[in-house]
């Protein structure tokens, strides 16, 4: 009989610990069985800089959400082992960044292969537990991260010593219970109550008729808390420093001034806040939001679809949380463009990859519908692929409606098809960076380059993030003619920070522009030269391509 398994969710730290020890023991077994010099616990790391290198050790630790220690005892594995190395910040000469080493980057193409097979193994062995851990995983991590267990916990056992006092006080007399192992069940109990609401919406469900309970009140120290915790986070974080202690004031003003006092609620406190912060900032992602339910409009954090690394997967009809570059938006299932275009060629369909269907239609016009710009290198190949089908077509149209974003490499290799030569898309900058860094088209591919082939980029309201950046890259060379609606406004990149008491806010902390006119798109979204619903959206280009 397994002991630890007798205790149950009081230790289940013991079992997560247990499990990843097992995975990554597999993983090594695996690598090494493949010849590859290759920790397990690299991975992460690995992508990270292979996507978006090369970063500082605190850019690293704050992506992947480790601690500073933790990113530098694994980088210096990695570099005795010739897989990163450190280089100098151009920007700031003491500043030390870590990027891959030639050795380290040849690998990714086995690398990248290995973890397709691993992940398609692990997502068997889920469906034959029967359960989407994947989306289990990040239900738990995001309850933990809006309310540690503590919050739920601790209170609990002080009312339980609360009550056992009072009826002390009156005369009850009851044994003491001390026992270190009745301590533990009862947090056993605790606890078991706070993971299984976290991971079984089917007991929810079951007990709905049950009436929820009021509302929790937050008390005054909680909205001096969370005034201050996210008073620091803009003053430190924030894209825009000055802004942010600007925004950092007005709200430690209002909080002296009584402004809040009234607000016993946290999603009425949530909803004050974002009227303070939108005010000022006019900037449509700067939001905070309460555990129970976003508030005021503001980003909301939704399930991912498990996918390929470095790729913001298919959205489900419920929404997505987009990854790297902007918060989420809600997805209406009404994004299904009502057409079906005939081909009059073979059709390239890999949606693991971000391509929904490549084709050539009648009149001898490219189709192709992207639904995310995947970082795996065989995404690079299938736009080699489509490029190559459509080098002989009279115009080509790129479906963007249903694209939730990802990393750059696709980006720039598509577009370097799309000129005759390299080409400066776009421009970021991040908080703390000394000078912004360039985004240009690939240097080479391996086809034939189609820089008069007129291109139509469809879109819709739900165009967001990396899709956003691919379009204004092309746009700001007159490359394209956008067809559709304005799209969703995700030009400012940043993430999730917790504050205190199940409170959280989504902060901007750098953005993409136009290196010409120092504009990008956030809130506002590309205006389309051609604006008709989505849904008449790939008509309305069909007979612009065969009109040229």
């Amino acid at each position: 009989m397994d002991y630890i398994a007798q205790l149950g969710p009081m230790v289940l730290d013991h079992r997560f610990r247990r499990l990843v020890e097992t995975l990554l023991r597999s993983a090594e077994e695996i690598y090494e069985g493949c010849g590859l010099p290759f920790r397990g616990r690299w991975a992460s790391t690995y992508t990270l800089l292979h996507d978006h290198g090369p970063l500082a050790v605190g850019q690293i630790a704050d992506r992947l959400r480790l601690t500073h220690p933790g990113v530098i005892g694994i980088t210096e594995e990695m570099a005795a082992a010739d897989v990163v190395t450190a280089v100098r910040d151009p920007a700031d000469g003491r500043r030390r960044l870590l990027e891959l080493t030639p050795h380290g980057r040849k690998m990714s193409g086995e690398l990248f292969r290995l973890w397709r097979e691993l992940g398609d193994a692990q997502r068997r062995r889920f469906a034959a537990a029967g359960c989407d851990v994947m989306a289990m995983l990040e239900t738990i991590e995001d309850g933990l991260r809006e309310r540690p267990l503590s919050a739920e916990v601790l209170p609990r056992i002080s009312a339980g010593a609360a009550n056992k006092s009072a009826r002390a006080s009156d005369g009850t007399t009851r044994k003491s219970f001390t026992s270190r192992s009745k301590v533990r069940a009862s947090l056993s109990l605790v606890i078991a109550a706070s993971i299984g609401a976290l991971c079984s919406p089917a007991i929810v469900r079951a007990q709905a008729s049950v009436p929820a309970p009021p509302e929790k009140l937050i008390a005054a120290a909680v909205r001096s808390a969370l005034v201050n915790a996210l008073s620091d986070s803009l003053v430190n974080g924030y894209i825009y420093e000055a802004k942010g202690r600007m925004l950092a004031d007005s709200l430690r003003s209002e909080l002296r001034s009584g402004a809040y006092d009234a607000l016993d609620s946290g999603e009425s406190f949530a909803r004050r806040i974002n009227e303070t912060l939108r005010r000022i900032s006019n900037d449509r992602h700067l939001g905070v939001q309460y555990l129970r339910k976003s508030s005021a409009g503001g980003p909301v954090r939704r399930r991912v679809v498990p996918g390929v690394a470095g790729q913001t997967p298919e959205p489900r009809a419920r929404g997505v949380r987009v990854l790297a570059d902007s918060v989420g938006v809600r997805v209406d299932n009404a994004a299904g463009n009502s057409r079906r275009p005939r081909a009059i060629s073979e059709v390239i369909s890999a949606p693991e990859y971000g391509f929904a269907s490549a084709q050539i239609l009648e009149g001898n016009v490219g189709y192709l519908e992207l639904l995310g710009f995947s970082g795996d290198p065989a995404a690079l190949q299938l736009t080699d692929s489509v490029m190559a089908l459509f080098a002989n077509t009279k115009a080509i149209i790129i479906d963007l409606g249903r694209n939730r974003g990802g990393g750059p490499q696709v980006i720039q290799r598509l577009s370097a098809y799309l000129f005759d030569k390299p080409v400066h898309l776009v421009s970021s900058f991040m908080r703390g960076m000394e000078k912004p860094m360039e985004r240009w088209t690939a240097d080479s591919v391996p086809g034939k380059r189609l820089p008069k082939t007129p291109v139509y980029v469809l879109t819709s309201h739900s165009t967001i993030s990396a899709a956003e950046s691919f379009a204004f890259g092309l746009r700001n060379h007159n490359r394209i003619t956008i067809v559709g609606e304005s799209t969703a406004g995700g030009g400012h990149f940043g993430d999730f920070v917790s504050l205190t008491a199940g409170f959280s806010v989504f902060l901007p902390r750098g953005r993409t522009y136009n290196p010409v006119t120092d504009k990008g798109w956030e809130a506002e979204g590309l205006k389309p030269d051609v604006a008709v619903p989505y849904e008449q959206a790939f008509q309305t280009a069909l007979a612009l391509a065969r009109q040229n």
